[in-house]
């Protein structure tokens, strides 16, 4: 479960995107690409739950649910195998049942590879997109986004993005490597939150006996 978990936050925070048109960046999708961005990052605090699944191609390898609260570069993340804040600078990541933490500060690599909005702006960077036909996963009218790295290469290879009329992500599918997928069902989705910037560093007051690992 925690490779799943990793995965989720690379995905989600690389990352929380008609079959018969060739690739390209076709402008009405990008409208909405850029609609859906402005949706999520204009009110402040963005609060998720969701259903990450994890496959190897159509194998299902485990599935996990949890929450994610985020605000500008700033996120934690709450899942029945781990939790996680990150500050913007540093992160701090608990297993559960642990009182182990490892302290890291990632590169800047690592920072896009962990920024939760970059499934929203990715493809301002090196990805081609176009619309595809049916409903989303509830039934429901909306957008349906494919979305195809130019590079090979590139950690994301794929994404399917759904997205309903109010511009709220519904579900993200995406494909690293060769065929590893991860699939994240927005359960709920709510913006305007103003989170305070202690949220997202680690609460030494509320976990006493925690051995912190610093690995910066």
């Amino acid at each position: 479960m925690k490779r799943i978990t990793l995965f989720f936050i690379l995905a989600l925070t690389s990352v929380f995107a008609t079959s018969a048109l060739g690739a390209g960046k076709d402008k009405e999708t990008r409208k909405i690409l850029d609609a859906t961005a402005q949706n999520i990052t204009k009110s402040g605090g963005t609060s998720i739950k969701f259903t990450a699944t994890t496959l190897l191609g159509k194998t299902n390898q485990g599935s996990i649910s949890g929450t994610m609260d985020i605000q500008d570069k700033k996120f934690l993340m709450n899942t029945s195998e781990m939790k996680t804040w990150f500050d913007g600078k540093t992160q701090w990541s608990m297993q559960a049942g642990d009182t182990e933490v490892n302290m890291t500060e990632p590169t800047g690599t690592e920072l896009q590879a962990m920024n939760p909005y970059a499934f929203v702006d990715i493809y301002k960077h090196g990805f081609n997109y176009k619309m595809k036909q049916g409903s989303l996963i509830n039934g429901k009218q909306g957008y349906k986004i494919y979305l195809t790295a130019d590079n090979s290469k590139q950690e994301i290879r794929e994404i399917y993005l759904e997205v309903d009329k109010q511009l709220n992500p519904v579900r993200v599918s995406m494909r690293q490597g060769k065929n590893q997928w991860v699939r994240i069902v927005v359960d709920s989705f709510t913006t305007g939150h103003k989170f305070a910037d202690s949220l997202f560093t680690f609460p030494k007051d509320k976990y006493p006996d925690a051995d912190i690992i610093d690995l910066r």
